[in-house]
């Protein structure tokens, strides 16, 4: 852990965030979501633009979960990324990319987590981290807005409400992180892995999902829509598509949906 990251925090106001490929940073004290602002705004951002948010009134997950955002605490960010690179049959692949590049910051700070197909982070199976993007095509060039949600100094009262496990990474590890130095680390990372998969695609991160806990052998469920998926996690694909074994003992690839354990 860099002695940096357990700095006093600056005002929210005064952070200096560097988005991708040079590109700016969008503060704000309070939104409805980054994710809403993004998608509002999306004409006038330049790609690798990212909006940060002290606190969200509507802050959502996949499935329209509500996401807790209490002012102060946490991160919540968007950021706008340019898949030219990337080919089409790969965008679905980079918010994986993005998980286990997060796990990898965090590993740094003190915290091994794993990561729930597609892009959950966990901690002792408590929800620690979200991840929601929407693949966008401005004058044909694909964008993914990326949403993240990170608890970071979040408290357990904060959740106390909430009818699932979550946890925050001041809450175990007993110290307050500095969310400004956070998330200019995690960004820097961002970058690093896009370049890396625009290269080699998903091959060098299958390495690292084999070795952290992901999960192999549990019994599941897939939720896709209205449809539900009963069977075991088999493992990954090449191309980060989920293997899932069905009661028949077939494995079948499934591509998205929601993964309950």
């Amino acid at each position: 852990m860099s002695p940096e990251i357990l700095s006093p925090e600056r005002p929210f106001s005064l952070w200096n965030i560097h988005g991708l490929f040079g590109s700016g940073a969008v503060l704000l004290s309070e939104t409805n979501s980054t994710h809403a602002y993004m998608k509002e705004h999306i004409r006038e951002l330049p790609p690798g633009t990212v909006v940060v948010a002290d606190t969200q009134n509507q802050g959502r997950g996949r499935h329209e979960r509500t996401w807790i955002s209490p002012r102060g605490k946490n991160l919540y960010f968007n950021t706008l990324i340019p898949l030219d690179s990337i080919p089409q049959k790969n965008y679905s692949g980079f918010t994986q990319i993005t998980a286990l590049t997060l796990a990898s910051v965090l590993e740094e700070s003190g915290v091994k987590t794993s990561v729930k197909w597609p892009n959950d982070l966990l901690w002792n199976e408590h929800k620690i981290c979200g991840i929601l993007s929407e693949l966008f095509f401005m004058n044909h060039r694909p964008l993914l807005s990326m949403g993240i949600g990170l608890n970071v100094n979040s408290e357990a009262p904060d959740y106390q409400d909430l009818d699932r496990k979550a946890a925050s990474l001041s809450m175990i590890l007993s110290k307050k992180l500095n969310r400004e130095v956070l998330l200019n680390q995690i960004l820097r990372k961002i970058e690093h892995s896009l370049r890396e998969f625009a290269e080699n695609g998903f091959t060098p991160w299958l390495e690292a999902w084999k070795k952290m806990e992901n999960f192999a052998g549990r019994e599941a469920r897939v939720i896709r829509g209205e449809t539900v998926l009963t069977g075991t996690i088999a493992g990954i694909n090449d191309d980060g598509s989920l293997q899932f074994k069905t009661p028949d003992e077939k494995i079948i690839s499934v591509y998205s949906g929601d993964l309950e354990i």
